[in-house]
């Protein structure tokens, strides 16, 4: 059996990496926008991995700063979907500006849950929790809304 922080760290390398080769090719400065600030989402969750992981050693500081930074990121993502853009490099799936109420309230809560996870965090031992809930939000929105 696969452990939790195993299934984590998968999580965030797959965002990780289908978001870089994503870049490659995008001619839509709305779509590159998106893919940009998808890319600083990932590059802040793939820092809570390396911690979790161990790779790189607990700062405390630096994981609430980079659970706020999603926080921050999570806010700013409707306004980058507000206008309906498409590239072929694009793996945003139209269903989004047909239910962009739902999409806008899963990126809320994506940064609520995220903000207070950086509010609450306080030990090395709360990062894995924290990194749970804020990979759960990503995959809620991803399964609905993206290729």
């Amino acid at each position: 059996m696969i452990s939790l922080s195993l299934k984590i760290s998968l999580i965030v390398i797959f965002f990780s990496s289908t978001l870089l080769l994503a870049h490659t090719g995008v001619k839509n400065e709305d779509v590159m926008k998106r893919m940009n600030l998808m890319k600083s989402m990932a590059e802040n969750s793939k820092i809570l991995g390396k911690m979790l992981k161990k790779k790189i050693p607990f700062d405390l500081e630096q994981a609430k700063n980079s659970l706020i930074e999603i926080s921050n990121l999570s806010k700013s993502t409707p306004s980058v979907f507000e206008k309906m853009a498409m590239d072929p490099k694009s793996e945003s799936k139209m269903i989004i500006w047909e239910e962009f109420d739902n999409f806008r309230d899963l990126s809320n809560m994506l940064a609520d849950d995220t903000l207070s996870a950086a509010k609450n965090l306080s030990d090395f031992e709360g990062l894995k929790p924290a990194l749970l809930k804020t990979a759960a939000g990503c995959k809620g929105c991803h399964s609905r809304y993206r290729e």
